[in-house]
């Protein structure tokens, strides 16, 4: 055990479901007159030369070749006069956004795929566990965390970045692996998984932030922005609270449009979101801690000694930027195998814990990971190993097999290999308590 470094203390803090807190702020704005419409994807950007003017949904009812079926439904187009973009990590349209108006950032954004099990638990859990190390290789970062959420379930997960240079890295397993070390067993044991899910978290910190954070008619929030402090392991309140600024500059700038067509002004009336933003403590935050995820990238232990120097000096030492690849631009190598046989008790297989997630998309869904035309033998066993849902495996002629309606949406493949494309409204995991 090691003393809590400085940027993980939360004493006093609650430990709570996002799930369960999004529900019940949902019901709070439909009461305060909000209309939601789950299940409804976004699937592009409706455009006015280079103003945004909202967004069209992704068709339902398409068979696995794409053609409509007897249950077909055809896109929605949403119009808009300000569209807020909080998609979360690798979001379709903000990429698309950023790469068709050239917004770039110091560093690319890096990211980490987390995956995550909620138990029902006999023995209950009194404290906050977080681990580094063990049982990942010493080349690769990313850590652990166990937390109660009540006195008979329990959170816990590990997270892994996609930096990693083992060819073969499968977060899935390792989590498998990692519960079957007596810290987190003698918590699990005579339990019960209750849900289990996966999603990249986006980690390159204040150097990987867009150049800016709005467009004509259009503002970004949350992790499609990369608002997300590692060290504290913490994002949530950054994107609820750039959600709040997004909400306060486009009232802002509707008020402001006058005899404008949009309503809003134009595009400028929006730039007093970036400014909220940057001069909050969200990228104070963000900037004190800039290098400390980089500093990882020559190894656990070298990064920890970087770190904890970062940590003492306020981010000063050192000063300058470290320059980062994109995840896709590092080089791997092959390693050891690192799967074994589930005991369906403790450990469970990729396809048991996509049961958990709930997923309920219906088998004849279109393929919606999009690959190219030419995948190698070993390139289809790096996806298979890097998915942690099972969608991935070798074919028999050695080309990529693709299981489409296995996918948790956790978007690891959009990082490193097949894209990811929004598909229709239901389907995917159904998440309860995570």
């Amino acid at each position: 055990m090691t003393p809590t470094p400085p940027t993980m203390r939360n004493h006093g803090c609650y430990c709570a479901s996002i799930c369960e807190i999004v529900r019940w702020l949902g019901e709070r704005a439909e009461e305060a007159g909000v209309d939601i419409f789950t299940g409804f994807p976004a699937d592009a950007l409706l455009t006015d030369d280079t103003r945004v003017i909202g967004v069209r949904t992704a068709p339902s009812g398409l068979d696995r070749n794409g053609h409509p079926s007897s249950t077909y439904a055809e896109p929605t187009d949403v119009v808009a006069k300000v569209t807020v973009l909080a998609e979360g990590p690798r979001g379709t349209l903000s990429q698309a956004y950023c790469e068709w108006q050239g917004i770039g950032s110091p560093n690319p954004q890096i990211y980490a795929l987390g995956v995550k099990e909620v138990w029902e638990t006999k023995r209950p859990l009194d404290r906050v566990v977080h681990t580094l190390g063990w049982p990942l290789p010493q080349d690769t970062f990313g850590g652990s965390w166990m937390y109660p959420l009540g006195p008979n379930q329990i959170s816990l997960g590990l997270v892994v970045g996609l930096d990693s240079p083992r060819a073969n890295i499968d977060v899935h397993w390792l989590l498998q692996r990692m519960k079957t070390h007596p810290l987190f067993r003698q918590y699990l044991e005579g339990g019960e998984l209750l849900e289990w899910g996966a999603k990249t978290i986006p980690e390159g910190g204040y150097y990987s932030l867009p150049e800016r954070f709005h467009g004509d008619g259009i503002l970004m929030a949350g992790d499609a922005l990369g608002l997300v402090d590692v060290p504290s392991l913490k994002g949530i309140h950054y994107a609820m609270q750039s959600g709040v600024f997004a909400a306060q500059a486009a009232l802002e700038a509707l008020r402001q449009g006058g005899a404008d067509p949009s309503g809003v002004g134009g595009g400028a009336a929006l730039e007093g979101y970036d400014r909220m933003v940057r001069e909050s403590y969200i990228v104070k935050d963000l900037y004190r801690t800039r290098n400390m995820r980089l500093a990882f990238k020559g190894g656990l232990v070298a990064g920890a000694a970087k770190a904890g120097l970062m940590a003492l000096t306020g981010g000063r030492v050192p000063g300058k930027q470290i320059a980062v690849p994109e995840d896709v631009a590092v080089p791997r190598r092959a390693g050891p195998a690192l799967e074994s046989a589930p005991d369906n008790s403790l450990t469970f297989s990729k396809v048991d814990a996509v049961f958990k997630s709930g997923n309920a998309t219906r088998d004849d869904v279109p393929t919606h990971l999009l690959a190219g035309p030419e995948v190698s033998p070993e390139l289809a066993d790096f996806y298979a190993s890097l998915c942690p849902a099972g969608v991935y495996e070798r074919a028999e002629d050695g080309g990529l097999g693709i299981a489409a309606p296995n996918c948790v949406d956790c978007k690891a493949t959009d990082v490193l290999g097949p894209r990811w494309s929004p598909r229709e409204g239901g389907s995917g995991p159904k998440y309860r308590l995570m």
